[in-house]
């Protein structure tokens, strides 16, 4: 080879060198060459962004415009497929289409914005199992409540108490299809009674107390049970002997008892007013009036505000205890709701959810969908909203805005969530049979 070729090349290699270091370096910079046609020159060379991918569970292949990315590999026959969690590097800016796929779980998808030199973050992306539910009994439908500890399920149309492991069976004897408070020791107040799910014997307030007590309150931090007796409030002490006969000769509509007051709603010439009655000194602290045409019901939520619920005009009020006279949020046409936190309220009308700031006294709109809604149930764990309607189960991810259908029946009913084990119980008719379901959501 002559001395004019070996020169030759090593110029060329020279200069392939120097380009390919230009080139290493622009990419370890985070730029990159644009070589989609048209050929744009001031698009030609472009800063690029950073995508982050996480889920829950892990694994979920990642698409960018339907198109799966895949990992640097060795291998020439097999190709390896990039999945979640992810860093993925030197995108071209623009707009994307993200989607997540995992067997056996609903697919997930959102549209995206990559920008020069920025990070874009999809992350804590909960994807929920693509599965069939399967059925605990046959029953007719009615509210299902679920116990503290996730144990056992209360189904108050049928007047029983199921055990959610052994699938076994207590029915209660109670007279009359009664709502039901579950205690923090997965103990059940109904109808005057304490019912242990895992024993026979059974705490019968009624021996105590009378047939003729209804309306029936346990004060958990003392152990106090408060009742109402035709025109009188009355509360039987820890001990289960001493009968103090708190307040007389109302027409009381509801109340809720709170350390050493009650608030009462009380009908009086043709009036409906809320009360705050100081049991210590037997006198009303202070009061205000309530529009006269509502059906009002306490709704004890374990805030700090007191929960009222006008269920004719589908109105809530929100009262300050400690000020009841001068303070107060009303929520109109509101149908079901869940507290995130204590200055969070999401609640739904028909066809809306919306998030409720108490502190600011505003509400904004999460999603607005074309079936209307029945109920909402917040995940307390992993911060997404399951909501029901007449014929569907839907969850709506807060964090990103997606609403996954997960089932649709021929009718749906109620919901109960064992947040424990992210079981979802609800009441359908599928292919003709009516009764109780569970499904998996993660």
């Amino acid at each position: 080879m002559s001395k004019k070729i070996r020169d030759y090349l090593f110029l060329v290699f020279i200069g392939l060198f120097v380009v390919l270091t230009v080139i290493f370096s622009l990419y370890a910079s985070g730029y990159k060459f644009n070589l989609s046609w048209p050929l744009k020159l001031n698009k030609f060379l472009q800063k690029t962004g950073m995508l982050i991918v996480s889920t829950t569970p892990s694994g979920a292949t990642i698409y960018l415009n339907d198109k799966p990315l895949s990992t640097s590999s060795f291998s020439l026959w097999r190709k390896n497929y990039l999945t979640s969690d992810a860093k993925i590097k030197n995108l071209l800016p623009g707009d994307y289409t993200l989607s997540l796929k995992r067997s056996g779980y609903w697919p997930f998808e959102k549209k995206i914005r990559i920008d020069s030199g920025q990070t874009t973050f999809v992350e804590n992306i909960n994807l929920f199992r693509f599965n069939e539910p399967s059925l605990v009994t046959l029953t007719i439908p009615g509210e299902l409540k679920i116990s503290p500890n996730n144990r056992y399920l209360y189904l108050a149309q049928t007047k029983e108490i199921w055990n959610l492991k052994s699938q076994s069976v207590k029915t209660l004897p109670l007279e009359t299809v009664t709502a039901g408070q579950w205690l923090s020791n997965d103990k059940l107040l109904a109808g005057g009674y304490i019912f242990n799910p895992e024993k026979t014997a059974d705490l019968d307030y009624t021996k105590i107390i009378g047939a003729e007590a209804s309306h029936w309150f346990y004060e958990e931090a003392t152990g106090r049970l408060y009742y109402q007796n035709k025109n009188s409030l009355n509360r039987l002490e820890a001990d289960s002997r001493t009968n103090t006969l708190l307040i007389n000769g109302e027409n009381f509509l509801t109340y809720e008892p709170r350390s050493d007051h009650l608030f009462l709603v009380v009908s009086k010439e043709n009036r409906t007013i809320l009360q705050d009655y100081n049991i210590k000194t037997q006198k009303v602290d202070s009061e205000r009036e309530l529009p006269n045409v509502g059906l009002y019901q306490f709704v004890p939520d374990k805030q700090k505000f007191l929960s009222l619920y006008d269920s004719k005009n589908k109105t809530l009020y929100l009262f300050n205890p400690s000020d009841l006279k001068n303070s107060n949020e009303t929520i109109k046409n509101i149908i079901s709701w869940q507290w995130p936190s204590p200055e969070q309220l999401i609640y739904n009308n028909a066809w809306e959810i919306y998030s409720f700031d108490v502190r600011q006294n505003r509400a904004a709109l999460i999603t607005r969908v074309s079936e209307e809604i029945t109920k909402i149930i917040w995940h307390q764990g992993s911060e997404y909203l399951i909501f029901s309607t007449a014929k569907s189960l839907n969850i709506v991810d807060l964090k990103n805005g997606t609403i996954t259908t997960i089932f649709r029946a021929a009718k749906i009913a109620d919901l109960a969530l064992d947040e424990k084990n992210d079981l979802l119980y609800f009441w359908a008719d599928i292919n003709n049979q009516k009764g109780i379901y569970k499904i998996l959501l993660q």
